[in-house]
């Protein structure tokens, strides 16, 4: 396989490629999309050019990858080997891209690229690539630990598939893409959700999420604990209801642990970092927009914000019912939203109740359900919560799931965990 930077000569007798044919495939690749043409340019400069003779590897299954590649001209075969031999898995042309794992982790090729023809690739090294993004950040930290989670989930998924085709003597082929997808977007997204509700001084907490067994996973909910140490509860929702909703949600639980473990104003900042780093990844076809609602604890007062149709109401104990609705949008539906948050003075019995899926008419509805009832615990309310309605036609719940919170107050004093 001969290779040459991509400002440089050809040697070995590679065929050099010109900088528009490069920059079309470029635009081509999902990974790219949404870029502009100065990125393009930069992901250009620290690229090489490598052609691959027909019949020729590109590497093979089980070796340690350390570079991502761009098919400019010719075709590759990904194939994977089974204990009949040797299954084609695709055959990637012109503008279409393999390898990208290895931008960010060494795990193990999962499948072997042969050449079908002779081909003129673009290369990128995981190094080269680094070190475009600032190097060791943050934000490089946290998209190396998504891709390992994302790795070991498909590891895990791969080997339960085997077993189950195993056991189906009457039906020896794997399952469609779609419902491989599904499996494993369901399998991530249980990665998510918190084993068990913490307890916080002050105040009774019940959270759930509810997945039908072939839905598609697009909900959770979460916790975590700012810097000022106020506790803080999570709704969140995949804006689309597809097999890519859960790692939507996994990049956007992510960015919000992170941004919560830096002093933030208040939760609208908090929630104007998250969009900003949401846009900055954006990939077409791939990304998109994610509904958050979030409660923060303090002494008999808590601060609330929402991005998108979340559901967020407070009903009093006298009986009466608040819609939280800030009317903003989805995290990476806008590119400079500057999202504002509100205080809720809280007393004795008086409940947040946040919602992953709008229900009709729904703080009457939800309010109704939860309000009053001195011996009514968080958890008999989230119970009602959840049967308080029908969800609205076309939903992401009318198809997958819903998540739930039930934030009750009880007794004065500060918030403490345990």
């Amino acid at each position: 396989m001969d290779s040459t930077s991509g400002s440089g000569a050809p040697e070995n007798g590679a065929v050099t490629l010109t900088r528009e044919q490069i920059s079309i495939r470029l635009r081509e690749v999902a990974l790219f999309q949404g870029l502009g043409q100065d990125d393009l340019t930069e992901i250009l400069r620290i690229s090489e050019q490598e052609r691959v003779d027909a019949g020729e590897y590109v590497f093979e299954e089980g070796a340690r990858g350390d570079h991502f590649y761009v098919i400019v001209h010719g075709e590759i075969e990904l194939r994977k080997a089974t204990g009949d031999g040797v299954r084609k898995l695709a055959v990637l042309g012109p503008g279409q891209a393999f390898g990208e794992m290895a931008l960010l982790n060494q795990t193990p090729r999962s499948a072997s690229a042969l050449a079908l023809t002779d081909t003129y690739l673009l290369s990128v090294s995981r190094a080269a690539f680094s070190l475009m993004l600032g190097g060791d950040t943050l934000a490089v930290r946290l998209l190396k630990n998504l891709s390992k989670a994302l790795w070991a989930t498909s590891v895990r998924l791969a080997s339960q598939q085997r077993l189950a085709y195993q056991q189906k003597t009457a039906s020896p082929e794997p399952d469609s893409g779609h419902e491989t997808l599904s499996e494993f977007n369901r399998l991530l997204r249980a990665r998510l959700l918190p084993r068990v509700t913490p307890r916080v001084s002050g105040y009774d907490i019940a959270a759930s999420t509810l997945a039908l067994q072939d839905g598609s996973g697009c909900t959770a909910w979460d916790w975590f604990v700012l810097t000022d140490g106020r506790p803080a509860f999570t709704v969140t929702r995949a804006g689309r209801s597809d097999e890519f909703a859960a790692q939507r949600l996994a990049s956007v639980r992510m960015l919000l642990r992170a941004a919560a473990s830096e002093p933030q104003t208040d939760l609208g900042a908090l929630m104007t970092r998250v969009n900003r780093a949401c846009r900055t990844g954006w990939v077409e076809g791939l990304s998109g927009p994610v509904l958050v609602g979030i409660a923060a604890l303090a002494d008999g007062v808590a601060e609330w914000v929402e991005a998108g149709a979340i559901t967020g109401v407070v009903a009093r104990g006298r009986g009466m019912v608040e819609d939280l609705s800030l009317r903003q949008p989805a995290l990476g539906a806008e590119v400079d939203t500057q999202y504002d948050s509100t205080m809720i003075v809280l007393g004795t019995r008086d409940r947040i109740v946040a919602l992953t899926d709008a229900y009709g008419s729904a703080a009457r509805s939800i309010g109704t359900a939860v309000v009053g009832g001195e011996g009514l615990g968080s958890r008999e309310a989230l119970t009602r919560v959840l049967a308080s309605g029908e969800t609205t036609p076309g939903s992401c719940s009318e198809q997958s799931d819903v998540s739930a919170l039930v934030i009750t107050r009880t007794i004065p004093g500060a918030p403490g965990i345990s």
